[in-house]
């Protein structure tokens, strides 16, 4: 039976700037040790996207990496899981370790200690709820923000998972691996309408959407292994490995205030403003691609 934890869910953002992918999450930990935030999971991304226009204009612009991850390794078989808001790589301190130990795919070994752990639905003094692929597609999960887990397993239970390659709606509303990384039905179905819905309606218009994952390539082998994953802000969809050596865009989310901004230099934080980004992004002169390309240019000036 799984462990189900209800809390208030949250609602607001606070990006951080584009840049290397360590600096940038103990930047977004920062920020949000400032405003009363939390560095925000992949469920908890797209519930502010959703319920706040502003935060999915703040955010879209380009991609954003979370504090969800995806990881495999052998748990009775080749168990495949995403962590929500757990483990090592959940914190800034735990990634910037693992980090210099990054493979394949940007993977990084996690200890037999932390494997067993969350196995067993505990974690550094912090309880993770445990649930099972079929019990995720009934959306008997916990609330956005609660570390929880979903797994499967590979060999005994056969998710229906992509290899590679671009989704389409209908095999996008299908495919278990968006359903874990996005954290339920009602998050994958939100970020559906989001990405696939006519523009007239508010969606983005896209008729398929890209899903990396790539974990039979990195194999089940004895070492357990993860890595976070990101929304792109384009076509190239749900991955984990995009950039990963360069840059990072990591977002709080908190119960109250505004899309947050830090002005100090020497942090860099969510540079340009937001209301810079509005501006290209509301251009009636530009199409999506030129629209693109100057959000780019804004970001990396």
């Amino acid at each position: 039976m799984s462990q189900i934890v209800q809390i208030k869910s949250p609602v607001l953002a606070a990006v951080t700037d584009q840049t290397s992918y360590v600096k940038a999450r103990n930047q977004a930990e920062k920020l949000s040790n400032e405003h009363g935030l939390t560095v925000a999971d992949m469920p908890m991304a797209i519930q502010a996207m959703t319920t706040r226009p502003e935060v999915r204009e703040a955010i879209r612009p380009v991609w954003i990496d979370t504090i969800t991850g995806e990881y495999h390794g052998q748990r009775d078989g080749r168990s495949y899981e995403t962590w929500h808001s757990a483990g090592s790589l959940a914190t800034a301190k735990g990634l910037e370790k693992l980090f210099k130990q990054a493979g394949d795919y940007a993977f990084m070994p996690i200890s037999d200690d932390e494997w067993v752990a969350v196995g067993k639905g505990s974690y550094n003094g912090q309880t993770v709820a445990r649930v099972h692929l079929e019990d995720a597609k009934k959306g008997n999960v916990p609330a956005p923000g609660t570390p929880y887990t979903i797994f499967v397993r590979m060999d005994k239970d056969k998710p229906t998972i992509n290899g590679r390659g671009q989704l389409d709606h209908d095999t996008f509303m299908q495919d278990d691996r968006v359903l874990m990384i996005t954290g339920s039905p009602d998050s994958r179905e939100a970020l559906a309408k989001m990405l696939f819905g006519k523009k007239e309606e508010g969606g983005e218009g896209w008729s398929n959407i890209g899903s990396y994952h790539r974990i039979n390539e990195v194999g089940f082998d004895a070492k357990p292994k993860g890595r976070l994953a990101y929304l792109d802000g384009y076509y190239y969809g749900l991955g984990g490995y995009y950039d990963i050596y360069n840059n990072g865009r990591f977002v709080g989310v908190g119960a109250g205030g505004a899309v947050a901004r830090e002005k100090s230099a020497s942090q860099s934080i969510v540079q340009p403003t937001l209301e810079q980004t509005l501006a290209v992004i509301n251009n009636p002169d530009l199409n999506r691609e030129g629209m693109l390309k100057a959000v780019y240019k804004l970001y990396l000036q």
